[in-house]
C-alpha cells in the first residue's frame, strides 16, 4: 500500500489540544535590549515544563528541559521567548529517540505554537492601528498553522479567518492565500472535500493574482492530491503539473520531491508502475539533499509497492526494509507501522505466511494509537489475507469484515476495489464460486470506474477463470 501523506506541513496524526493557562497569571511585559519584548521567565518556564511533563512524565520531562537547556546555555528559569527558536528543535531531537517521532514533533509543535500565542500577547491594544495589520496577519497565519499542526482545529480555522480579515485590510495577498490554503486544508483533514477544493481554489486564485509560486504551487499541489484521492487521475496531474512548475520556481527541493511523489501515487493507481518508480525515484537525491528522513521513508515504501504489484518481491521488502531504515532513524512510529504490513505482504507472497501476519499485527498495534485510519485497515487486510492463507476462514472473513467497516468510511474507490477483490479470491480458494464472483464483479466496477488498469485485467481473468 502506498504512504498517502504528505508531510511539507507534517499534518498526520490527531495530537491533543494545547491549553495555554494565561488567565491564572496576568502577563507583564518588559523591554529588554533592542527594544524586544520579553515575557516573565518563569511563566514561559512552567508553560514549558507543563507540556513536556504532560506528554513525557514529570522526571523524563524535567529532566529533558533542564538537560537542552544547559547544553544550549540558556538559564531554565529565566527563559525568553526568542530562546524558543533554539530550544524546540533541539528538545525534539534528544526527544525522539526514547519516545518516537510523533510524540517529539507534538512537544515541538506545542511549544511553537505557545511562542506564537505569547507574541500576539505582546500586540494587544493594537489591534486597531493599520499600520500593524500585515504584522496581525504573518502572526495569524503563523498560529493557525501551529493550531493545524497540533490539530486544534477549530483554533486553526478562526486564527487563519483572524488573518485573512487583517491581510485584507492592508492588501496582503500573500498571506490573505496563505490562509485560504490552510482552512482548505483544515476541511481536507476533516474529510469535508467539497468545501477543501473550495478554499484551496480561492488560495490559488489570489496565489495567481499576486504571482505568488510558492502558493500557487502549495494549492495545487493539494488540489492534485485531493483529485487523486476521488481517483480522478487526469485532474489530478493537471494540478501536479502545475504545481511542479511552481515549486521549481521557488527552489524548494523539499515541495518539489513531494510533488514528484505525489505524480508516482497517480502512475501507480493507474497501473502505470514504470512511470510510478520513476517519478518516485526522481524524488530520492532532492529529499536527499534536505535530509528529509521521513519523506524519504514515505518514497522507499512507495517504490516497494510499486515492485509488489509487479510481483517483484525481493527487490519490494528490499525497499520497504529501506523504508523502515529511514523511519527509525528519526523513530516515526508511523512510518515504520507501513513498512512493517506492507513487508508482511511480500513475504506472503514468498509463502513466509506467519512472519507476515506478525508483522502486520505489530504495525497495527502501532497505527491504531496514531488513529491512522489507511494504516490500520491495511494491516488488517494483511493479517486477513494471512488467516486466507492458512485456510483459517472464520478468522480470515473476521478481519476482512473489519478491514470494509473501516474501508467505508475511507471515501477511496481504490482502496474498496481492492478490498472486495481480495475477499472475492478467499471465497475462490474456499469454494464458494457464486460468492467470489460477486466480490469479482463488485471489484470490476470500481476498477473501471476509476481506471485502474492493471487491476482491472487481473480482476476480469479472475471472472473469465469462473465463467
Amino acid at each position: 500500500m502506498r504512504t498517502s501523506a504528505s508531510g511539507t506541513k507534517n499534518r498526520i496524526g490527531a495530537f491533543a489540544s494545547l491549553t495555554i493557562h494565561l488567565k491564572k497569571a496576568t502577563i507583564c511585559l518588559v523591554v529588554g535590549k533592542a527594544n524586544m519584548i520579553e515575557h516573565p521567565s518563569y511563566k514561559l518556564a512552567s508553560e514549558i515544563r507543563r507540556i513536556l511533563v504532560t506528554e513525557l512524565g514529570h522526571e523524563f520531562g524535567q529532566t529533558v528541559f533542564v538537560t537542552q537547556c544547559s547544553e544550549l546555555n540558556i538559564k531554565a528559569e529565566e527563559i525568553k521567548v526568542s530562546d524558543i527558536i533554539r530550544l524546540s528543535p533541539a528538545l525534539i531531537r534528544a526527544i525522539r529517540p526514547s519516545a518516537g517521532d510523533e510524540v517529539a514533533q507534538k512537544i515541538g509543535n506545542q511549544i511553537r505554537k505557545l511562542k506564537v500565542m505569547l507574541d500576539l500577547e505582546t500586540l494587544k491594544g493594537k489591534e486597531g492601528d493599520p499600520t500593524m495589520a500585515r504584522r496581525f496577519a504573518d502572526m495569524y497565519v503563523a498560529l493557525g498553522n501551529a493550531c493545524h499542526i497540533t490539530s486544534d482545529y477549530n483554533e486553526a480555522d478562526k486564527a487563519y479567518r483572524n488573518a485573512i480579515r487583517y491581510a485584507k485590510k492592508s492588501d496582503y495577498q500573500l498571506k490573505e492565500a496563505d490562509a485560504n490554503i490552510g482552512i482548505g486544508l483544515i476541511f481536507e483533514r476533516n474529510d469535508k472535500w467539497d468545501e477543501a477544493i473550495e478554499f484551496l481554489n480561492r488560495g490559488l486564485s489570489i496565489s495567481q493574482s499576486a504571482d505568488y509560486p510558492l502558493g500557487i504551487a502549495d494549492a495545487s499541489r493539494w488540489l492534485g492530491h485531493l483529485e487523486w484521492h476521488r481517483s480522478n487521475y487526469q485532474r489530478a496531474l493537471e494540478w501536479l503539473e502545475m504545481g511542479l512548475i511552481n515549486a521549481e520556481r521557488t527552489g524548494d527541493d523539499s515541495m518539489i520531491g513531494q510533488i514528484m511523489i505525489e505524480f508516482g501515487l497517480v502512475y501507480s493507481d493507474q497501473g502505470e508502475l514504470k512511470k510510478a518508480i520513476d517519478w518516485f525515484s526522481r524524488s530520492i537525491p532532492l529529499l536527499e539533499s534536505v535530509r528529509d528522513h521521513r519523506q524519504l521513508s514515505r518514497v522507499y515504501n512507495n517504490i516497494g509497492d510499486s515492485y509488489m504489484q509487479q510481483k517483484e518481491w525481493k527487490k519490494a521488502i528490499a525497499h520497504f526494509e529501506k523504508s523502515e531504515e529511514f523511519a527509525r532513524m528519526i523513530n516515526n512510529q508511523q512510518f515504520i507501522g507501513w513498512s512493517l504490513f506492507n513487508s508482511g505482504e511480500a513475504l506472503l507472497n514468498i509463502d513466509e505466511v506467519d512472519e507476515s501476519i506478525l508483522r502486520a499485527e505489530k504495525a497495527q498495534k502501532m497505527l491504531e494509537p496514531l488513529n491512522d485510519t489507511m494504516g490500520i485497515q491495511g494491516s488488517i487486510r494483511i493479517q486477513a489475507l494471512g488467516y486466507g492463507r492458512k485456510k483459517e476462514w472464520g478468522k480470515a472473513e473476521e478481519l476482512f469484515n473489519k478491514a470494509m467497516v473501516i474501508t467505508e468510511g475511507m471515501s477511496s474507490k481504490y482502496h474498496k476495489g481492492q478490498l472486495l477483490f481480495d475477499m472475492g479470491r478467499m471465497h475462490s480458494s474456499r469454494g464458494d464460486k457464486k460468492k467470489a464472483k460477486q466480490m469479482f464483479s463488485e471489484a470490476k466496477a470500481f476498477f473501471e470506474e476509476i481506471g485502474a488498469k492493471r487491476l482491472l485485467d487481473e480482476v476480469t481473468a479472475e471472472l473469465n477463470k469462473k465463467g
